[in-house]
């Protein structure tokens, strides 16, 4: 595959409405439904455009706010299955999610994903500001076992930074696919007083290692592609924080090659290098963290705006980064958090400043 050309993941945000009002939400969600959202006759041109890239055909992740808001939400996944996608969802951990509505998503996506952001009640629903979430995302879980592939996903904060052996804890008694680590972008709701510093992130990313080393199940971090430095160059088997994590995790330190995704041309995937999003309203953008709209489904190709447009030709090349990302020998695998960059720097080639090398 060849990120210039093709997409491995795209991203499509059905709705912005959701019942929860989480603390890092990108999309700063709301209780109602935009009017502008893409009718099912555009999605059904959307679904057809996103057919003409190149075989692989990109996964499709339909996604919001909660896609559960929209009434129509089940024939946005046949629109989408009757063009042969690979077809995920993502949503929220709300009463909306009824054995009926899950027995049916089951059968139409792929794969399930759903949000655990802490070990207990309290972290959980406190970051994500509506009590009962938690204990409803984990009667999700245990209802969809063995009904479809299954992914946890967990933003990682000083909300939760101590807990994550807890988490892991958690997870592991899932029969989960994939755990993805979202590493805040404060863009939407988030705010950096709820990131990691640097420091915080190498130790983290240090025990990830571990852990992928020792668990059968996928591990995938969001925003923070200097991961795959760490797989290729090993841990730093050092720090407070790291030894922390290692002694309350049932976990070896095991060292292994730990596969990195890449392209034929040796690039890794980052914002708009392998990714594309489309909101609520059909605005096309690297991803939904990294607000620059580089068209719009209703009147441009989406093929061509990825291939062709300047900002998707600018994100895809890492010998245009400045900083540290720009004379990085691991450019190339990484290139860093474009999102994180410019809601920093408000330019999208800089520096990541959460980069911990």
């Amino acid at each position: 595959m060849n990120f210039s050309e093709n997409p491995i993941i795209v991203f499509y945000e059905v709705t912005r409405a959701c019942l929860l009002t989480c603390k890092h939400c990108r999309a700063s969600a709301q209780k109602k439904r935009n009017p502008l959202e893409l009718n099912l006759d555009e999605i059904e041109k959307l679904a057809k455009d996103l057919s003409k890239f190149n075989n692989p055909k990109p996964m499709v992740i339909i996604t919001g706010g909660d896609p559960l808001m929209r009434e129509d939400i089940f024939q946005i996944l046949d629109i989408f299955n009757k063009e042969n996608f690979s077809l995920s969802i993502s949503f929220s951990g709300t009463k909306l999610a009824t054995p009926e509505k899950l027995d049916l998503i089951s059968k139409k996506v792929k794969n399930v994903a759903i949000s655990i952001d802490g070990s207990n009640e309290k972290i959980h629903d406190n970051f994500r500001n509506v009590n009962g979430t938690f204990k409803t995302s984990i009667e999700i879980l245990n209802y969809l076992q063995g009904k479809v592939n299954l992914q946890v996903n967990t933003t990682v904060g000083k909300h939760n930074l101590m807990d994550l052996p807890n988490i892991l804890r958690l997870v592991q008694s899932f029969n989960i696919k994939t755990w993805d680590l979202f590493f805040i972008v404060p863009t939407g709701r988030a705010t950096s007083e709820l990131s990691l510093n640097s420091d915080e992130i190498i130790q983290v990313m240090s025990w990830l290692y571990y852990v992928q080393s020792s668990m059968d199940f996928r591990i995938k971090v969001t925003e923070a592609p200097f991961y795959n430095r760490v797989k290729m160059e090993g841990p730093k088997d050092n720090g407070e924080i790291f030894n922390y994590l290692m002694k309350n995790s049932d976990i070896k330190m095991i060292k292994k090659m730990l596969p990195v995704t890449k392209d034929s041309k040796n690039l890794g995937v980052t914002d708009g290098r392998g990714t594309i999003f489309i909101s609520h309203i059909g605005e096309i953008q690297p991803t939904g963290f990294l607000p620059i709209i580089a068209g719009n489904v209703r009147k441009d190709n989406i093929v061509d705006v990825y291939i062709k447009s300047p900002v998707f030709r600018d994100l895809k090349d890492p010998y245009l980064l400045k900083g540290k990302c720009g004379k990085c020998n691991f450019r190339e695998i990484c290139g860093g958090s474009r999102a994180r960059a410019f809601a920093i720097y408000g330019d999208y080639l800089q520096e990541d400043p959460a980069c911990p090398f």
